[in-house]
């Protein structure tokens, strides 16, 4: 027989249990039967109107004498609602049997009840048999619970029983098989307004009584604080929101994901559905697919948003073959075959994950998700890339960026700063190999002008008005010597860094450092965009040409005087020096230069540097001026003497002479043969060294170091023109001349040379 009757809260534990002591003439007798109720269907579009009938599995069932309330049996439904109860009593008994929203009968399965919120706990009852014969087995038949309405709103304990049924069969099935809880799991409804959960309980408003994504999600939250740890913050939160604590959005995007992971197991297709309970069809209040994000694909991003950390969890874990309306296909690398470390299934690798690394970790993000998956099973176990394009889908960029490594000032990434909108790519707080990456930093080096005003702010991806980011970003500013100047943590938007107006000191290599915040310790990771922008650029001025000197050869009794030409926006001055000594007479573009006295030939330095009204600064350029003693170039007087005798030829005895002195320097110095045949050929020779040796019946003086040849002209003479160098080596220098003609046939020895007297010159000033 099939009766429908209305829940009601079981009489007291003490009754309940309460076993009645069989008479002398008690016998056993079976009872069997069925309980099922009464389901709500849904789907992404919420109620579907239907109320399909589903079995009560895993319930305590009580076979009760329904006079005294005495228990005669007691067992449990099995996956199909069926039962089956060795019952004890003699005699005509009125017989019912209830089925409790308890599974405490169940001696390896979890514990998990329903009651209300005053501990009362929920039961359908059979129709009573009366007068029935305990000789005799007894069926009876199949019973269902119908729903119950609380203020208008409809529920079903016993979907919440199953609901919980579902979750430990996930647990302790064979994908994770991981044990019971040590404790009782207790969903309590009517909860008033909202769903929550706290330790082992959960608390299932009034209209979410039907809604089974609600109540997975609650219980999830239960899973996480037995078998794991939780540092969810709790409060105010919602889908579509990317700028959450991501402690918050972790602990909630797990429960959402743990109810998308049994949904997955029981043939569902993972969607988070919140409906109205009072509603027959539709009624959606908020409603995601997991496995395609919508409707928040272009919203959901970032370790802060739930959202996101759902259905990055979920793509660890589902597959191709998962009911999500894509047979056969997945968005993602995790996919059947896949097999982690030594043989561990995605669930089995997960869930060692969430009781190991990600119980331990403080301040509990997805980052230690991330963090938690390498240090179980390693990069190359791991799965690395599948595990990448889960989370990088989703804006978890748990992976170096482009621009790494960039993390100490030496390795600063040169930055280009413009006047337009010059924003960086996408850019990670993450460094490491694959994990943990806490402790990057990311600096940025600046080529800047003195006088240039600038901002420096960092931003959410993309201008996102929802951050999309858990990152906290910290500014910092450092001079060309490396000086900490300026600092900024959240005077950006939201938790964005800004510095503006800033006007640069000094021209150089300024480097900036950004880093995380004050939050940091649950902000680890995370993504930004970066800009320096000149509000204004100033210019270093450019030295066109010059400087040049006009002489560049002077006396130290002389002025040269020096130019130089400069371009820039604005109005320029002009830093002369003369580092090597000297004067500058004047200002601007056209100085003097007014030497020191000097000993002897000296090169001096006269540099420039052209300077703008915002102290910005040319590079420096010099020009040498060459400055010679007034007296000369040395302090020794030059000086001519003669000596010896020459040897007569056909004309007489030739004679050796000078024109002016070898003055260093000077071009106008020269020896003077003559008495020598016309047009005949001839030798000057000069020596560093007087030797007086006999030749050819007559002397040569000069040590033979250079011999010159010459010739006579038409009256017989010989001009040698010597040109002085101003080189400071031949101050005191001494040096012999003679001239020598051969074959003059007047002339005695051999060679008939015709030879002169000898000239000695000493060079000087």
């Amino acid at each position: 027989m099939t009766t429908t009757k209305t829940l009601l809260p079981a009489l007291t534990a003490a009754v309940a249990l309460a076993f009645s002591a069989p008479a002398a003439d008690a016998q056993t007798f079976t009872v069997t039967g069925k309980f099922q109720y009464e389901d709500k269907a849904w789907d992404y579009n919420g109620w579907t109107g239907s109320d399909p009938i589903l079995p009560i599995r895993r319930a305590d069932v009580y076979v009760l004498n329904d006079a005294t309330q005495a228990v005669l049996g007691s067992g449990s439904t099995g996956q199909d609602g069926t039962f089956s109860i060795e019952a004890t009593s003699a005699g005509v008994v009125d017989i019912s049997v209830r089925a409790d929203c308890d599974s405490a009968l169940e001696p390896t399965f979890q514990r998990i009840r329903v009651t209300t919120n005053g501990n009362s706990e929920y039961s359908t009852f059979s129709p009573v048999f009366n007068g029935h014969d305990t000789s005799n087995d007894l069926d009876v038949g199949t019973n269902t619970a119908g729903k119950i309405l609380q203020g208008g709103e409809e529920a079903n304990p016993f979907n919440l029983f199953d609901m919980g049924v579902h979750a430990w069969e996930y647990i302790t099935g064979p994908l994770v098989g991981e044990g019971n809880a040590n404790q009782t799991i207790r969903l309590y409804w009517p909860g008033g307004s909202g769903s929550f959960a706290s330790g082992n309980d959960a608390t299932i408003a009034d209209d979410d009584g039907y809604d089974d994504a609600v109540i997975l999600h609650e219980i999830g939250h239960v899973v996480h604080n037995k078998y794991s740890d939780s540092d969810n913050t709790g409060g105010s939160h919602f889908f579509g929101d990317s700028d959450q604590d991501p402690r918050l959005s972790f602990g909630e995007g797990y429960a959402s994901f743990f109810a998308g992971t049994v949904f997955n197991q029981i043939g569902v297709e993972a969607i988070y559905m919140d409906a109205n309970g009072a509603s027959q069809s539709g009624g959606v209040g908020l409603r995601l697919r997991m496995e395609t994000v919508s409707p928040y694909a272009n919203d959901a991003n970032g370790a802060a948003d739930e959202v996101a950390v759902c259905c990055a969890l979920y793509d660890l874990l589902d597959t191709e073959n998962s009911p999500d309306g894509t047979p056969t296909t997945d968005d993602d690398l995790m996919v059947s075959t896949s097999v982690i470390g030594a043989g561990l299934s995605p669930h089995r690798a997960w869930w060692d994950t969430f009781e190991g690394p990600v119980a331990s970790a403080a301040n509990l993000t997805q980052n230690d998700a991330w963090d938690g998956w390498f240090s179980e099973h390693g990069k190359i176990g791991g799965l690395y890339d599948s595990v990448k394009d889960c989370f990088e889908r989703l804006d978890q960029n748990n992976f170096e960026d482009v621009d790494e490594p960039n993390n100490t000032i030496g390795t600063a990434t040169p930055t280009v700063v413009q006047t337009s909108s010059n924003w960086s790519g996408e850019r990670t707080l993450f460094s490491g190999d694959p994990a943990p990456g806490t402790g990057d930093e990311d600096w940025y080096a600046h080529e800047l002008v003195k006088g240039s005003d600038l901002l420096f702010r960092t931003r959410y991806p993309g201008a996102s008005t929802d951050a999309d980011t858990q990152v906290d970003t910290f500014l910092e500013l450092f001079d060309p010597s490396g000086v900490l100047v300026l600092s900024d943590e959240d005077s950006g938007t939201g938790r964005n860094a800004f510095i503006d107006s800033f006007v640069v000191t000094e021209t150089g290599t300024w480097t900036v450092r950004i880093k995380r915040g004050g939050t940091a310790s649950y902000r680890r990771y995370g993504t930004y965009n970066y800009r320096a922008k000149h509000n204004f650029e100033n210019f270093v001025p450019l030295i066109t040409s010059g400087p040049t000197a006009m002489p560049t050869s002077i006396l130290d009794t002389e002025t040269s005087d020096i130019t130089v030409t400069a371009t820039d926006a604005q109005t320029l001055t002009y830093a002369w020096s003369t580092p090597d000594g000297g004067t500058i007479l004047g200002s601007g573009a056209s100085v003097t230069f007014d030497p020191p006295p000097v000993g002897v030939s000296t090169g001096f330095r006269v540099q420039v540097v052209a300077m703008d009204s915002l102290g910005a600064e040319s590079a420096l350029a010099e020009v040498i001026v060459t400055v010679d003693p007034s007296g000369g170039t040395c302090g020794q007087s030059a000086a001519v003497a003669s000596g010896g005798v020459g040897k007569a030829g056909l004309l007489g005895i030739p004679t050796l002479s000078t024109t002016n002195l070898p003055v260093v320097p000077s071009s106008d110095h020269s020896l003077d043969a003559s008495g020598f045949i016309p047009f005949t050929s001839g030798t000057m020779i000069f020596g560093l060294s007087l030797v007086s040796a006999p030749f050819d019946q007559g002397t040569m003086y000069p040590s033979p170091d250079i011999l010159i040849p010459m010739l006579s002209d038409g009256l017989g003479n010989a001009g040698f023109p010597i040109v002085v160098p101003n080189d400071p080596i031949l101050c005191g220098l001494h040096l012999w001349a003679q001239a020598m003609f051969a074959n003059d046939p007047g002339a005695i020895g051999s060679k008939q040379t015709a030879q002169t007297n000898y000239v000695e010159l000493t060079f000087g000033s």
